[in-house]
């Protein structure tokens, strides 16, 4: 079935695009979404099942684990710009694979010789953090925005959409091996699964259509201007071929900046949240299976959100939609700052848990919007300054969250600023106005204006 949606997919090709066969590119979304469904399930939504476990097995407070975890998401952010210029340069494929060797040899150390919280932090954030952080949130994610152009959306969003799968699948899983057996047997479970699973699959994973003599979608051609803005100097000629943008720049525009603030608010309203998400549940009356259970109800709908909102960013404004879902995921956090979990009280949790699953579905099209409005060449390096940027979001607000809980025994006080970023986030995104095409006809005509006003 999915083989055929592939093909059914290239067989609406525009023009420019005539080869019968399905284009590598969508091979490429395949390989990543086997990737990132054991990744995504294990490390990056599957963490929220171990906070309490982790926290009552080495007997810290609820602020101390908050910290571990949130600097283990910052890390993603404060080593983007570096690893956004490694992959820039030298190809995503050189990162990718001893990045999960790394995460590989991080797990089984957990497994067997981590016994004190030191350890831990040291581990998990120097060996499992940085190893899945680079290879799943910089080096797979740039490399497949590579491949398209057109349907850019679309094929981040089907990545995206998986590691949604993968949680729904695996946080109910690993809290079902946690509680039985251990947090140890699980990690190294996860040691096992990156072996036999993630790591060959590398070998299919290329960095760029050109490596194959393809080009983006599949096109026989180079994507040309269709659009020009009379009157300004930065438009593009009708029918001029296109070119990226530089680093220099896509941040002197507007844009980028609401991009940047934006998506720091909206990490700094969810990660908060979804760090303590299990024990914010049972505060609110909810067991820890039926925690774990709607924890993995919420990645479900976030993987139909995810589908449905990157085939709709593809034909709508991106920035629109964020600015819609993120509105609806503010509503969100009113609904759980009000609900308890008896009487209407469970309809307020559940549509909380709608809410945050669409609303956090649609963050992904923010990096499609980064490749639509600045191009490919220096992706990377874009996407790695917006996740620095915001960093200092992924540490503070689930610490936040946690000394809230250990000081008022509740996270209502962590709940409601949650809403406000996210409010915020979306006026954002609703003001972002898509930055002109660039084309390599202008960018020479303006090279030679400076060289006749020298």
């Amino acid at each position: 079935m999915f083989w055929r949606y592939l093909t059914a997919l290239d067989s609406h090709r525009e023009a420019t695009s005539n080869n019968p066969k399905i284009y590598y590119g969508w091979w490429m979304v395949a390989i990543t979404s086997g990737m990132i469904f054991f990744a995504s399930g294990i490390f990056f939504r599957g963490f929220t099942v171990l906070v309490p476990f982790i926290r009552d097995a080495l007997g810290i407070t609820q602020a101390q684990t908050n910290l571990i975890f949130s600097i283990a998401r910052a890390e993603g952010g404060l080593e983007g710009p570096f690893a956004g210029w490694l992959i820039d340069r030298f190809g995503n494929r050189k990162l990718l694979i001893p990045c999960i060797v790394l995460a590989i040899v991080g797990y089984f150390v957990l497994s067997f010789f981590v016994s004190n919280v030191w350890m831990f932090a040291l581990v998990y954030l120097g060996m499992v953090s940085l190893g899945n952080s680079i290879a799943f949130q910089h080096a797979m994610f740039a490399g497949l925005n590579q491949w398209f152009r057109r349907r850019r959306s679309l094929a981040i969003s089907i990545l995206a959409a998986t590691a949604s799968l993968g949680g729904l699948v695996m946080v109910p899983t690993m809290n079902a091996l946690i509680t039985r057996y251990s947090w140890q047997t699980a990690t190294l479970l996860s040691a096992v699964l990156y072996t036999i699973i993630l790591l060959p699959l590398t070998i299919w994973f290329r960095n760029r259509p050109e490596d194959l003599g393809l080009l983006p979608d599949g096109d026989t051609t180079p994507p040309v201007a269709v659009t020009a803005d009379i009157g300004n100097s930065d438009s593009a000629t009708v029918g001029a071929e296109l070119r990226d943008y530089t680093v220099q720049e896509a941040i002197r525009t507007q844009a980028y900046w609401l991009m940047l603030v934006g998506a720091g608010l909206r990490q700094m309203a969810t990660l908060g949240i979804l760090v303590s998400l299990i024990p914010i549940l049972e505060s609110k009356g909810v067991t820890r299976q039926e925690a774990a259970n709607l924890a993995g109800v919420m990645f479900g709908i976030n993987f139909v959100a995810r589908l449905g909102l990157g085939w709709l960013a593809d034909n709508w404004s991106k920035s629109l939609i964020l600015g819609i879902t993120l509105s609806i995921e503010a509503l969100g956090f009113l609904f759980l700052f009000a609900g308890e979990w008896h009487g209407f009280g469970v309809v307020l949790i559940l549509l909380f848990i709608l809410s945050q699953g669409i609303g956090d579905g649609a963050g992904i099209i923010i990096w499609a919007a980064v490749g639509e409005y600045y191009g490919r060449d220096r992706f990377a390096t874009l996407r790695g300054y917006i996740t620095f940027a915001f960093s200092w979001a992924l540490i503070a607000s689930p610490v936040y969250a946690g000394w809230v809980f250990d000081n008022f025994g509740n996270y209502q006080w962590a709940i409601g600023p949650g809403g406000v970023c996210a409010a915020v986030a979306a006026l954002c995104f609703f003001a972002i106005k898509k930055p002109p095409q660039l084309t390599k006809e202008s960018n020479a005509a303006s090279d030679s204006d400076q060289m006749d006003a020298t």
